[in-house]
Protein backbone atom coordinates (compact mmCIF):
# COMPACT_ATOMS: atom_id res chain seq x y z
CA UNK A 1 0.00 0.00 0.00
CA UNK A 2 1.54 3.53 -0.91
CA UNK A 3 1.40 6.31 1.49
CA UNK A 4 0.21 9.45 0.17
CA UNK A 5 1.61 12.50 1.60
CA UNK A 6 -0.07 16.30 0.38
CA UNK A 7 1.54 19.28 1.71
CA UNK A 8 2.13 23.19 0.38
CA UNK A 9 4.97 25.05 -1.07
CA UNK A 10 7.15 25.38 1.50
CA UNK A 11 5.13 23.47 4.24
CA UNK A 12 6.96 20.97 6.37
CA UNK A 13 5.76 17.66 7.57
CA UNK A 14 6.78 15.09 9.75
CA UNK A 15 4.93 11.40 9.65
CA UNK A 16 5.17 7.77 9.76
CA UNK A 17 6.51 5.96 6.92
CA UNK A 18 8.14 2.84 5.63
CA UNK A 19 11.86 2.34 5.37
CA UNK A 20 13.41 3.46 2.57
CA UNK A 21 15.44 1.91 0.08
CA UNK A 22 18.59 2.50 -1.81
CA UNK A 23 17.04 3.90 -4.88
CA UNK A 24 14.30 6.09 -2.71
CA UNK A 25 17.76 7.52 -0.66
CA UNK A 26 19.73 8.01 -4.17
CA UNK A 27 16.21 9.41 -5.76
CA UNK A 28 15.82 11.83 -2.79
CA UNK A 29 19.24 13.04 -2.85
CA UNK A 30 19.27 13.84 -6.50
CA UNK A 31 15.99 15.98 -5.46
CA UNK A 32 18.27 17.66 -2.54
CA UNK A 33 20.86 19.21 -4.68
CA UNK A 34 18.78 19.18 -7.57
CA UNK A 35 17.81 22.99 -7.99
CA UNK A 36 18.72 26.03 -9.32
CA UNK A 37 19.10 27.78 -5.89
CA UNK A 38 17.32 25.88 -3.94
CA UNK A 39 16.11 21.94 -3.05
CA UNK A 40 13.39 20.73 -5.20
CA UNK A 41 12.29 18.79 -2.33
CA UNK A 42 13.95 17.62 1.47
CA UNK A 43 12.86 14.49 2.15
CA UNK A 44 14.79 12.82 5.08
CA UNK A 45 14.13 9.52 7.06
CA UNK A 46 14.78 9.64 10.68
CA UNK A 47 15.70 6.58 12.86
CA UNK A 48 12.35 6.66 14.66
CA UNK A 49 10.61 4.94 11.44
CA UNK A 50 9.32 8.66 10.65
CA UNK A 51 9.72 10.83 7.71
CA UNK A 52 10.47 14.63 7.43
CA UNK A 53 9.55 16.30 4.44
CA UNK A 54 10.04 20.18 3.50
CA UNK A 55 9.09 21.40 0.57
CA UNK A 56 10.52 24.77 -1.61
CA UNK A 57 8.91 26.94 -4.56
CA UNK A 58 8.71 23.04 -6.44
CA UNK A 59 5.51 21.71 -6.93
CA UNK A 60 4.61 18.51 -8.22
CA UNK A 61 4.50 14.66 -7.31
CA UNK A 62 7.30 12.55 -5.88
CA UNK A 63 6.74 8.71 -6.20
CA UNK A 64 9.01 6.43 -3.75
CA UNK A 65 8.90 2.74 -3.95
CA UNK A 66 6.30 3.05 -0.39
CA UNK A 67 5.49 6.75 -0.32
CA UNK A 68 4.29 8.84 -2.78
CA UNK A 69 4.57 13.08 -1.85
CA UNK A 70 2.07 15.24 -3.54
CA UNK A 71 3.38 19.02 -3.62
CA UNK A 72 0.18 21.80 -4.05
CA UNK A 73 0.58 24.76 -5.40
CA UNK A 74 -1.97 26.57 -3.13
CA UNK A 75 -0.26 29.75 -3.59
CA UNK A 76 -1.82 30.21 -6.91
CA UNK A 77 -4.93 28.01 -5.99
CA UNK A 78 -4.41 24.51 -7.45
CA UNK A 79 -2.72 22.75 -10.11
CA UNK A 80 -5.10 23.89 -13.10
CA UNK A 81 -4.99 27.35 -11.84
CA UNK A 82 -1.25 26.92 -12.32
CA UNK A 83 -1.54 25.34 -16.33
CA UNK A 84 -3.94 28.85 -16.65
CA UNK A 85 -1.00 30.59 -16.07
CA UNK A 86 0.95 28.89 -18.39
CA UNK A 87 -1.64 29.21 -21.05
CA UNK A 88 -2.10 33.24 -20.23
CA UNK A 89 1.92 33.52 -20.40
CA UNK A 90 2.39 31.59 -23.69
CA UNK A 91 -0.97 32.51 -25.41
CA UNK A 92 -2.20 28.97 -26.27
CA UNK A 93 -5.00 26.81 -24.97
CA UNK A 94 -4.08 24.12 -22.75
CA UNK A 95 -7.17 22.97 -21.02
CA UNK A 96 -9.44 22.92 -24.21
CA UNK A 97 -9.47 19.14 -23.85
CA UNK A 98 -10.97 19.38 -20.49
CA UNK A 99 -14.41 19.88 -19.79
CA UNK A 100 -15.63 22.97 -18.40
CA UNK A 101 -17.01 21.47 -14.59
CA UNK A 102 -14.03 18.78 -14.68
CA UNK A 103 -12.43 19.09 -11.38
CA UNK A 104 -8.67 17.42 -10.27
CA UNK A 105 -9.58 15.89 -7.23
CA UNK A 106 -12.91 14.39 -8.92
CA UNK A 107 -10.87 12.62 -11.88
CA UNK A 108 -7.89 11.84 -9.17
CA UNK A 109 -5.29 12.85 -11.15
CA UNK A 110 -1.75 14.70 -9.65
CA UNK A 111 -0.46 17.57 -11.45
CA UNK A 112 1.45 15.28 -13.06
CA UNK A 113 -0.80 12.79 -14.70
CA UNK A 114 -3.13 15.71 -15.50
CA UNK A 115 -0.44 17.05 -17.87
CA UNK A 116 -0.03 13.51 -19.35
CA UNK A 117 -3.88 13.60 -20.09
CA UNK A 118 -3.71 16.35 -21.87
CA UNK A 119 -0.63 15.91 -24.02
CA UNK A 120 -2.43 12.17 -25.04
CA UNK A 121 -5.74 14.75 -26.01
CA UNK A 122 -3.82 16.79 -27.91
CA UNK A 123 -1.75 14.37 -29.82
CA UNK A 124 -5.06 12.38 -30.96
CA UNK A 125 -6.21 15.42 -32.21
CA UNK A 126 -3.10 15.63 -34.34
CA UNK A 127 -3.21 12.31 -35.19
CA UNK A 128 -6.88 12.96 -36.97
CA UNK A 129 -5.87 16.17 -39.00
CA UNK A 130 -2.08 14.67 -40.03
CA UNK A 131 1.22 15.02 -38.86
CA UNK A 132 3.84 16.84 -40.26
CA UNK A 133 5.74 15.26 -42.89
CA UNK A 134 8.35 16.69 -44.79
CA UNK A 135 11.90 15.96 -46.70
CA UNK A 136 15.02 15.14 -44.62
CA UNK A 137 18.26 14.87 -46.31
CA UNK A 138 19.45 10.92 -45.62
CA UNK A 139 22.87 9.24 -46.77
CA UNK A 140 22.50 5.48 -46.92
CA UNK A 141 24.49 2.72 -48.57
CA UNK A 142 21.50 1.05 -51.33
CA UNK A 143 22.01 -1.80 -53.92
CA UNK A 144 20.26 0.35 -56.33
CA UNK A 145 20.74 4.14 -56.95
CA UNK A 146 18.61 6.34 -55.18
CA UNK A 147 18.99 10.51 -55.59
CA UNK A 148 22.73 11.07 -56.19
CA UNK A 149 26.13 8.79 -55.53
CA UNK A 150 28.41 10.52 -53.18
CA UNK A 151 31.34 10.09 -55.25
CA UNK A 152 33.85 10.43 -52.89
CA UNK A 153 32.90 7.85 -50.21
CA UNK A 154 32.04 5.71 -53.12
CA UNK A 155 35.72 5.69 -53.92
CA UNK A 156 37.62 5.93 -51.27
CA UNK A 157 34.90 3.29 -49.37
CA UNK A 158 33.48 1.25 -52.29
CA UNK A 159 36.10 1.35 -55.26
CA UNK A 160 35.01 -0.81 -57.97
CA UNK A 161 32.32 -2.39 -55.99
CA UNK A 162 28.81 -2.31 -57.77
CA UNK A 163 26.47 -3.75 -55.89
CA UNK A 164 26.58 -1.24 -53.06
CA UNK A 165 25.93 2.53 -53.47
CA UNK A 166 26.53 5.69 -51.12
CA UNK A 167 23.74 7.68 -51.97
CA UNK A 168 22.14 10.63 -50.91
CA UNK A 169 19.13 11.72 -51.39
CA UNK A 170 15.70 13.41 -49.91
CA UNK A 171 13.53 10.83 -47.67
CA UNK A 172 9.81 12.49 -47.07
CA UNK A 173 8.51 11.34 -43.84
CA UNK A 174 7.33 12.28 -40.22
CA UNK A 175 10.53 12.30 -38.23
CA UNK A 176 11.07 15.56 -37.84
CA UNK A 177 11.56 17.66 -34.70
CA UNK A 178 7.76 18.37 -34.14
CA UNK A 179 7.06 15.12 -33.97
CA UNK A 180 10.32 13.74 -31.95
CA UNK A 181 9.48 16.28 -29.28
CA UNK A 182 5.84 14.34 -28.81
CA UNK A 183 7.64 11.10 -29.00
CA UNK A 184 10.15 12.08 -26.04
CA UNK A 185 7.71 13.22 -23.87
CA UNK A 186 4.80 10.20 -24.70
CA UNK A 187 8.15 7.74 -24.12
CA UNK A 188 9.26 9.37 -20.88
CA UNK A 189 5.46 9.26 -19.15
CA UNK A 190 4.35 5.88 -20.45
CA UNK A 191 6.19 4.26 -17.46
CA UNK A 192 5.34 6.88 -14.65
CA UNK A 193 1.74 6.45 -14.77
CA UNK A 194 -0.15 5.21 -12.41
CA UNK A 195 -3.80 5.34 -14.38
CA UNK A 196 -4.02 2.02 -16.16
CA UNK A 197 -6.25 3.12 -18.91
CA UNK A 198 -4.34 6.72 -19.37
CA UNK A 199 -0.76 4.51 -19.36
CA UNK A 200 -2.48 2.33 -21.75
CA UNK A 201 -3.39 5.49 -23.64
CA UNK A 202 0.14 6.78 -23.90
CA UNK A 203 1.76 3.53 -24.93
CA UNK A 204 -0.28 2.88 -28.12
CA UNK A 205 0.28 6.75 -28.97
CA UNK A 206 4.14 6.42 -28.84
CA UNK A 207 3.88 2.99 -30.18
CA UNK A 208 2.12 5.19 -33.34
CA UNK A 209 4.65 7.95 -33.27
CA UNK A 210 7.53 5.45 -32.86
CA UNK A 211 6.11 4.08 -36.35
CA UNK A 212 6.81 7.68 -37.51
CA UNK A 213 9.90 9.47 -35.72
CA UNK A 214 12.78 8.68 -33.42
CA UNK A 215 13.28 10.85 -30.17
CA UNK A 216 16.58 12.64 -30.92
CA UNK A 217 16.52 13.47 -27.33
CA UNK A 218 14.85 13.97 -23.97
CA UNK A 219 15.68 17.34 -23.05
CA UNK A 220 13.02 19.68 -23.76
CA UNK A 221 15.20 22.87 -24.56
CA UNK A 222 17.03 20.62 -27.44
CA UNK A 223 13.79 20.97 -29.27
CA UNK A 224 13.64 25.00 -28.40
CA UNK A 225 15.94 26.23 -31.34
CA UNK A 226 14.93 23.23 -33.80
CA UNK A 227 11.36 23.87 -33.98
CA UNK A 228 9.62 27.86 -35.50
CA UNK A 229 6.09 27.97 -35.62
CA UNK A 230 4.54 29.32 -38.69
CA UNK A 231 1.18 28.82 -40.50
CA UNK A 232 2.16 24.92 -41.12
CA UNK A 233 2.74 23.91 -37.84
CA UNK A 234 1.08 26.68 -35.44
CA UNK A 235 -1.62 23.77 -34.46
CA UNK A 236 1.23 21.84 -32.40
CA UNK A 237 2.47 25.13 -29.89
CA UNK A 238 -0.35 23.79 -27.04
CA UNK A 239 0.93 19.95 -27.56
CA UNK A 240 4.94 20.65 -27.38
CA UNK A 241 3.87 23.03 -24.22
CA UNK A 242 2.67 19.97 -22.20
CA UNK A 243 5.67 17.77 -23.68
CA UNK A 244 7.90 20.42 -22.69
CA UNK A 245 6.33 20.45 -19.20
CA UNK A 246 6.42 16.51 -18.89
CA UNK A 247 10.17 16.33 -20.10
CA UNK A 248 11.17 19.32 -17.58
CA UNK A 249 9.53 18.19 -14.84
CA UNK A 250 10.82 14.44 -15.35
CA UNK A 251 14.80 16.30 -16.11
CA UNK A 252 16.30 14.43 -13.17
CA UNK A 253 18.52 11.28 -14.10
CA UNK A 254 15.84 8.73 -13.31
CA UNK A 255 14.47 10.06 -16.65
CA UNK A 256 16.10 7.48 -18.63
CA UNK A 257 15.71 5.12 -16.26
CA UNK A 258 12.08 4.31 -16.93
CA UNK A 259 10.47 3.67 -13.69
CA UNK A 260 13.13 0.27 -13.00
CA UNK A 261 12.11 0.60 -9.40
CA UNK A 262 8.86 2.16 -9.41
CA UNK A 263 10.00 5.42 -8.28
CA UNK A 264 9.89 8.88 -9.78
CA UNK A 265 10.17 12.78 -9.47
CA UNK A 266 7.89 15.07 -11.41
CA UNK A 267 8.56 18.80 -10.50
CA UNK A 268 7.71 22.24 -11.59
CA UNK A 269 9.37 25.85 -10.40
CA UNK A 270 6.61 27.56 -9.33
CA UNK A 271 8.78 30.74 -9.26
CA UNK A 272 9.84 30.36 -12.63
CA UNK A 273 6.05 30.22 -13.44
CA UNK A 274 5.33 33.01 -11.35
CA UNK A 275 7.68 34.97 -12.45
CA UNK A 276 6.94 34.58 -16.51
CA UNK A 277 3.24 35.20 -15.70
CA UNK A 278 3.91 38.53 -13.92
CA UNK A 279 6.21 39.67 -16.27
CA UNK A 280 3.59 39.02 -19.28
CA UNK A 281 1.27 40.77 -17.14
CA UNK A 282 2.84 43.75 -17.09
CA UNK A 283 4.62 43.80 -20.48
CA UNK A 284 0.61 43.40 -21.54
CA UNK A 285 -1.07 46.17 -19.04
CA UNK A 286 1.61 48.56 -19.76
CA UNK A 287 1.07 48.25 -23.34
CA UNK A 288 -0.14 51.49 -25.26
CA UNK A 289 1.21 53.72 -22.03
CA UNK A 290 4.46 55.80 -22.30
CA UNK A 291 5.92 53.10 -19.59
CA UNK A 292 7.91 50.06 -21.08
CA UNK A 293 8.97 46.97 -19.12
CA UNK A 294 11.45 45.13 -19.82
CA UNK A 295 12.15 41.26 -18.88
CA UNK A 296 15.27 39.69 -17.44
CA UNK A 297 17.85 42.41 -19.13
CA UNK A 298 21.53 42.35 -17.93
CA UNK A 299 22.17 45.78 -16.74
CA UNK A 300 25.80 46.21 -15.78
CA UNK A 301 28.18 45.40 -12.92
CA UNK A 302 27.80 47.00 -9.92
CA UNK A 303 30.44 45.45 -7.96
CA UNK A 304 34.29 45.22 -9.79
CA UNK A 305 37.80 45.29 -8.26
CA UNK A 306 39.88 48.27 -8.48
CA UNK A 307 42.85 46.83 -9.71
CA UNK A 308 42.16 44.69 -12.10
CA UNK A 309 38.43 46.12 -13.31
CA UNK A 310 37.01 42.59 -12.50
CA UNK A 311 33.56 42.93 -12.14
CA UNK A 312 31.49 40.36 -9.42
CA UNK A 313 28.06 40.80 -10.30
CA UNK A 314 25.54 41.87 -12.85
CA UNK A 315 22.27 43.04 -12.22
CA UNK A 316 19.67 41.29 -13.83
CA UNK A 317 16.48 42.64 -12.20
CA UNK A 318 13.07 40.52 -12.83
CA UNK A 319 11.22 43.64 -14.69
CA UNK A 320 12.45 46.92 -15.57
CA UNK A 321 10.63 49.54 -15.77
CA UNK A 322 11.11 52.48 -17.94
CA UNK A 323 9.21 55.68 -18.17
CA UNK A 324 9.51 56.63 -22.26
CA UNK A 325 9.64 60.80 -21.34
CA UNK A 326 12.39 60.92 -18.21
CA UNK A 327 14.13 58.05 -18.84
CA UNK A 328 13.62 57.05 -15.53
CA UNK A 329 14.23 53.12 -14.94
CA UNK A 330 12.32 51.04 -11.36
CA UNK A 331 13.42 47.50 -11.16
CA UNK A 332 11.04 44.79 -9.66
CA UNK A 333 11.73 41.84 -8.49
CA UNK A 334 9.16 39.04 -8.38
CA UNK A 335 9.33 36.40 -5.83
CA UNK A 336 6.91 33.32 -5.34
CA UNK A 337 6.71 33.50 -1.19
CA UNK A 338 4.08 34.51 0.73
CA UNK A 339 4.73 37.52 2.45
CA UNK A 340 1.54 39.08 3.65
CA UNK A 341 1.87 41.35 6.72
CA UNK A 342 5.47 39.35 7.49
CA UNK A 343 8.36 40.90 7.14
CA UNK A 344 10.88 40.48 3.71
CA UNK A 345 13.42 38.04 4.11
CA UNK A 346 16.26 40.03 4.18
CA UNK A 347 18.26 38.87 1.10
CA UNK A 348 15.62 40.04 -0.45
CA UNK A 349 15.43 43.49 0.66
CA UNK A 350 19.66 43.33 0.11
CA UNK A 351 19.04 42.83 -3.70
CA UNK A 352 16.50 44.90 -4.32
CA UNK A 353 18.30 47.80 -2.64
CA UNK A 354 21.19 46.67 -4.76
CA UNK A 355 18.89 47.04 -7.90
CA UNK A 356 17.45 50.59 -6.61
CA UNK A 357 20.83 52.28 -6.00
CA UNK A 358 22.64 51.08 -9.67
CA UNK A 359 19.09 51.97 -11.45
CA UNK A 360 18.32 54.93 -9.08
CA UNK A 361 18.59 58.38 -11.23
CA UNK A 362 16.23 60.60 -9.15
CA UNK A 363 17.96 63.34 -6.95
CA UNK A 364 15.94 62.46 -3.87
CA UNK A 365 15.45 58.86 -3.82
CA UNK A 366 15.99 55.34 -5.83
CA UNK A 367 13.35 52.89 -6.35
CA UNK A 368 12.84 48.92 -6.58
CA UNK A 369 9.86 47.17 -6.24
CA UNK A 370 8.66 43.10 -5.54
CA UNK A 371 5.66 41.64 -6.41
CA UNK A 372 4.65 38.47 -4.55
CA UNK A 373 1.40 36.00 -4.58
CA UNK A 374 -1.07 36.76 -2.25
CA UNK A 375 -4.32 35.95 -0.88
CA UNK A 376 -5.73 39.55 -2.03
CA UNK A 377 -4.22 42.51 -3.94
CA UNK A 378 -3.14 44.43 -1.45
CA UNK A 379 0.43 46.58 -0.31
CA UNK A 380 2.87 44.92 1.85
CA UNK A 381 5.55 46.40 3.41
CA UNK A 382 7.04 49.26 2.39
CA UNK A 383 10.95 49.77 3.15
CA UNK A 384 13.05 52.85 2.95
CA UNK A 385 17.10 53.51 3.38
CA UNK A 386 17.71 56.31 5.91
CA UNK A 387 20.01 58.87 3.89
CA UNK A 388 23.87 59.29 5.31
CA UNK A 389 25.62 62.39 4.53
CA UNK A 390 25.86 62.44 0.35
CA UNK A 391 24.05 59.48 -0.01
CA UNK A 392 21.01 59.55 -1.79
CA UNK A 393 17.77 57.84 -0.16
CA UNK A 394 16.29 54.44 -1.55
CA UNK A 395 13.21 52.92 -0.79
CA UNK A 396 11.58 49.13 -1.60
CA UNK A 397 7.98 48.65 -1.91
CA UNK A 398 5.99 45.03 -1.70
CA UNK A 399 2.87 44.52 -3.25
CA UNK A 400 0.76 41.39 -3.14
CA UNK A 401 -0.87 39.93 -6.37
CA UNK A 402 -3.91 37.67 -5.89
CA UNK A 403 -3.38 35.20 -8.70
CA UNK A 404 -7.10 33.29 -7.93
CA UNK A 405 -8.43 36.28 -8.75
CA UNK A 406 -6.82 37.42 -11.66
CA UNK A 407 -7.42 33.80 -13.52
CA UNK A 408 -10.88 34.13 -12.55
CA UNK A 409 -11.08 37.56 -14.63
CA UNK A 410 -9.25 36.60 -17.64
CA UNK A 411 -11.13 33.47 -17.74
CA UNK A 412 -14.59 35.14 -18.21
CA UNK A 413 -12.87 37.72 -20.62
CA UNK A 414 -11.80 40.63 -18.30
CA UNK A 415 -8.72 41.62 -19.54
CA UNK A 416 -9.31 44.98 -19.06
CA UNK A 417 -10.05 44.68 -14.99
CA UNK A 418 -6.74 42.80 -15.36
CA UNK A 419 -4.94 45.70 -17.01
CA UNK A 420 -6.47 48.41 -14.90
CA UNK A 421 -5.39 46.44 -11.38
CA UNK A 422 -1.66 45.57 -12.68
CA UNK A 423 -1.91 48.68 -13.86
CA UNK A 424 -2.31 50.70 -10.27
CA UNK A 425 0.18 48.27 -8.99
CA UNK A 426 3.47 49.02 -10.90
CA UNK A 427 2.08 53.17 -10.20
CA UNK A 428 2.83 52.33 -6.87
CA UNK A 429 5.63 50.50 -6.95
CA UNK A 430 7.45 53.16 -9.75
CA UNK A 431 5.40 55.86 -8.85
CA UNK A 432 5.12 56.69 -12.29
CA UNK A 433 2.09 58.26 -13.67
CA UNK A 434 0.35 55.45 -16.43
CA UNK A 435 -0.46 57.48 -19.09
Amino acid sequence: MIKVIELAEYQAKCVPAPSPTAADVALASELAAGGDVEARLDVRWLANGMIDVRASSWVGVVRFSAVEIRVLPKLVGGELKVLQMIEYTDRIDLLKHLPPDQQLTAAGDDLFELIVRLLAAEVKQLLRDGLIRDYRPTEETLTVMRGRLRVRDQFLRRYGTLHQLDCAFDEYDGDVPENQLLGAALAAASNRVRNSKLKADTRSLFGVLSGICEPRSFDADWYRNRIHYGRRNSRYRSAHELARLILKGLSLSDLHSAGDHGITAFMLNMNSIFEEFVTALVVNALRGTLLQASGQVALKAVIVEESTSRTYSTIRPDIVITDSVSGRRVPIDIKYKLYGSKKLVPGDVYQLFTYAYALGSAPDSSRAGLIYPADSTSSGPNLRITPMTNVTSAQIRAEGLNVTAVLDDLAVGSAGNVNTLVRSMIQRLSRFAVV
